[in-house]
């Protein structure tokens, strides 16, 4: 397979990832800290497709490893944006797999938590928000840093690229903007996916 047609479907994951992280999130709903809204925390968690929404939600932040790689080597012989490219490729895959643990505990973990709080344990949930908010959440911030630095980056590389659409750095970047402050504000999480999707797709078609 050649370079250009393995970049090509490397870049294809973003349209993956984009439609998993809408389904999934659009199947799951918000899921609120339990020390702030612990009735809209337990309805999310233990909905019939809680479980499936997580798993969707989790392969949809790991298949676009595969697409910055497509960016970084679609950019790579472009001289004044090869650097950029690179550490945008790099910092975007590393604030994801930080990010990954916690997302793995909040997915597999709640809904036996919900299930201990039922069963009259109160204080068993509250280990979600002290992963969220206390000490725990350092490794969260930094990946959050890292993606939004990465994605900011490969949309640098983008926007001044010579060859592919350079709005479409543009939406690379507000994607990871709107994907680590969309965990406060559930619409913009929404609308992270959507424009991963919509970059992805005028990548790809380019």
């Amino acid at each position: 397979m050649e370079k250009k047609t393995r970049i090509h479907w490397s870049i294809f994951t973003f349209v993956l990832g984009g439609v998993l992280g809408l389904t999934g999130v659009l199947i799951r709903g918000p899921v609120p800290l339990p020390d702030v809204n612990i009735d809209g925390w337990l309805t999310a968690v233990t909905s019939d497709y809680y479980f499936a929404a997580q798993v969707l939600t989790i392969i949809a932040y790991v298949l676009p490893y595969l697409g910055f790689w497509g960016l970084y080597a679609g950019l790579e012989d472009q001289i004044k944006v090869e650097r950029i490219a690179f550490w945008g490729f790099m910092t975007a895959i590393m604030g994801t797999s930080l990010a990954i643990a916690t997302l793995g505990v909040f997915s597999f973990v709640s809904p036996y938590l919900a299930e201990d709080y039922l069963l009259g344990d109160l204080q068993s949930p509250l280990m979600i928000s002290e992963i969220a908010t206390g000490k725990p959440a350092l490794i969260n911030l930094s990946g959050g840093f890292l993606y939004l630095l990465g994605t900011g980056l490969l949309g640098l590389a983008l926007w001044r690229n010579e060859h592919w659409p350079r709005w479409s750095g543009l939406l690379i970047a507000a994607h990871g903007l709107f994907l680590v402050i969309g965990f406060m504000f559930f619409p913009l999480l929404i609308l992270s996916w959507v424009l991963l999707l919509a970059a992805g797709l005028w990548l790809f078609l380019k």
